[in-house]
């Protein structure tokens, strides 16, 4: 297993209206991950609370940062201004996120439906992957993962 990198931050928002909520990444954590202004993905435990999956960004005006979105905020109780403590290490899973049960055996499955799949942009392929994980229960993650899969193959048909 991988050693965990700890560093210490604040949670933060970007100006604007619905700017996003983040915490900056010291430059000396950046340089272990990230190469050149290419995101990194990693897996973050927050606090000692809350673990999950993300990427360290770069900021258009120099500097790197991950977003915090509104259920990780709340799961955790994060308020703006909170000294954040952070544990990461490297993600190397094949998609950057982990690949739910039900969707993982539909692929297997559907020779199609996995050929479109690995198709898609990598992020394309999280934001499926993050849709199906987020359901509640088995049978809505299996009804999901058939969706999903049915509208990548509509939209090759068309294409």
């Amino acid at each position: 297993m991988e050693e965990l990198v700890y560093f210490e931050s604040r949670l933060d928002r970007l100006p604007g209206k619905g700017g996003e909520f983040y915490m900056e990444v010291p430059d000396e954590i950046v340089a272990q991950f990230v190469e050149g202004r290419k995101p990194a993905r990693i897996r973050c435990r927050l606090n000692d609370l809350i673990d999950f999956q993300c990427a360290i960004r770069p900021r258009g005006g120099g500097g790197f940062y991950i977003n915090l979105g509104a259920p990780l905020r709340q799961e955790a109780k994060l308020v703006l201004g909170q000294k954040l403590f952070a544990a990461i290490k490297k993600d190397d899973s094949e998609y950057g996120r982990d690949m739910p049960e039900e969707l993982k055996e539909l692929l297997e499955l559907d020779d199609e439906g996995n050929s479109l799949f690995k198709e898609q942009l990598p992020s394309h392929q999280r934001n499926i992957i993050h849709y199906i994980a987020g359901a509640k229960s088995v049978q809505i993650r299996i009804d999901r993962a058939i969706m999903m899969i049915e509208r990548l193959k509509v939209r090759s048909r068309r294409s």
